[in-house]
């Protein structure tokens, strides 16, 4: 079987999920969706462009706490949204100014430092975001699991589809690629690496206030400790387990995490040592994830 055939046929088994499978699955697909928006912003960033960041979790909620406070203020929940991706979109475009010009430990540290700013903001602007507490009553317009389910999966196919688009056919996936490979010989070229990294940032973070919107969208609680820097982690996870660089291999990642998160729902002390091991085990014996097993397999 082709592998257009192959994804067809995950496409149609998708869509027919909700016809067999529960609520709780249910929800644990639209999880794994959002999450796996999240994780294209880190393919995006890490696989095509080489540049490692802690801080995708910021983005994320950033997204989520706009459209959250926007909606309960009684902004129409879609306008909030788009505020919210706007929004991440800045801070990643401001984010990237700076970044674009670190590299390798210095651009993990700056970025996971924006990412402890960003929960530190939504911890401590109580008046706006009730802190700890957590922001509750998010209007969730009334819409059935199943259809946002659906709803989600177009979400997804579509992104899926633009980032495969970017990556494949596109001029700025071909510089994006050059810069990573060798940013000398990119610059050397006539092209301004800085310039397309920032760029980079900003598309990630596109994709993540996405996400986050979505989140506060579908969940209708937000608290702080929903974005810190273990999520980022997590995001980084599911792109080395899926495969990194592979479109696909980053909805495999990101819902084999989402099924562990929940399974593990009563180690959470333990989680982080977990996911270390599941990191370095994939490092050291499937360097391209789950991706490059498919492809060794076909």
């Amino acid at each position: 079987m082709s592998k257009r055939a192959l994804m067809i046929a995950a496409v149609a088994i998708l869509v027919a999920l909700p016809l067999t499978f529960g609520t709780f699955w249910i929800n644990m697909v639209i999880t794994a969706l959002i999450f796996s928006l999240a994780v294209f912003s880190v393919n995006l960033l890490t696989g095509l462009t080489g540049l490692l960041s802690f801080g995708q979790a910021g983005f994320v909620g950033i997204g989520a706490y706009t459209l959250g406070v926007l909606a309960k203020q009684g902004h129409p929940p879609i306008l909030a949204g788009l505020y919210g991706v706007l929004l991440a979109m800045l801070c990643g475009f401001l984010l990237g100014l700076p970044a674009a010009r670190l590299k390798g430990h210095y651009l993990a540290i700056g970025t996971l430092g924006f990412g402890i700013l960003i929960l530190q903001l939504l911890t401590n602007s109580v008046e706006i975001t009730r802190g700890p507490m957590g922001l509750v009553g998010i209007p969730t317009g009334g819409i059935d699991k199943q259809t946002w389910y659906l709803i989600m999966l177009a979400i997804c196919v579509a992104v899926l589809g633009a980032l495969a688009y970017i990556d494949r056919y596109s001029a700025l996936g071909v510089i994006l690629k050059m810069v990573r490979h060798d940013e000398i010989a990119a610059q050397a070229s006539g092209i301004n690496a800085a310039a397309y990294k920032t760029i980079a940032f900003v598309l990630s973070a596109f994709y993540t206030g996405v996400a986050g919107g979505l989140f506060a969208f579908v969940v209708g609680f937000l608290s702080p400790d929903a974005f810190d820097v273990f999520l980022s982690v997590d995001f980084l996870v599911m792109i080395i387990l899926g495969g990194l660089g592979s479109v696909w291999g980053g909805v495999a990642g990101a819902a084999v995490v989402t099924v562990l998160n929940d399974s593990l729902a009563g180690f959470q002390t333990y989680r982080p040592l977990i996911f270390g091991a599941i990191m370095i085990a994939c490092m050291l014996f499937a360097p391209g994830g789950l991706a490059a097993m498919t492809r060794r397999q076909s």
